[in-house]
């Protein structure tokens, strides 16, 4: 009899673990925050990449750059998918939208500037207003990118405070 009330023991202590174990445990608010933060952050590395090839004129790493950059892109825009998600105000969707639209960038207009900086190092000028447009575009949509995530980081910080 004995053996039966140690099997019974043992598993009702497995029993016990697994509900402790699969409860729905409260997401940190903080802790949600800096995890997204920092995969938006990491694109930085890409970045600073990026603008040295450019500024190097260096047109074949630059696209190596941009490759690399995307694929990133698409490992962060998975790991913020698979995060647990909360009320955050709007955080968690800005920032899948952010790198979405960093990939954009990355896939496309960087893409379009490196195609066009090429031919203006091999000697033609034509492309010069192109340039300065695609550099345009993609300033704009940096600073957009920023100030969305911005106003929605600032919502859940107000909405966390309450």
């Amino acid at each position: 009899m004995k053996k039966v009330n140690s099997i019974l023991a043992l598993f009702g202590a497995a029993l016990i673990s697994m509900n402790v174990v699969s409860c729905d445990t409260a997401v940190d608010p903080v802790e949600h925050n800096n995890k997204l933060m920092t995969v938006m952050n990491e694109n930085e590395k890409d970045m600073n990449a990026m603008n040295g090839a450019m500024s190097s004129q260096d047109y074949a790493k630059a696209e190596t750059v941009r490759k690399s950059w995307s694929e990133h892109l698409d490992k962060s825009i998975e790991t913020v998918g698979k995060m647990k998600s909360i009320d955050d105000a709007g955080l968690k969707d800005a920032v899948t939208q952010g790198l979405k639209d960093y990939k954009k960038l990355a896939d496309e207009d960087y893409k379009t500037l490196i195609d066009l900086r090429t031919k203006e190092k091999g000697g033609d000028l034509t492309v010069q207003p192109q340039i300065q447009s695609t550099l345009d575009k993609i300033n704009h949509s940096f600073e957009s990118i920023g100030n969305k995530i911005n106003q929605a980081s600032d919502a859940f910080e107000k909405k966390v405070r309450k």
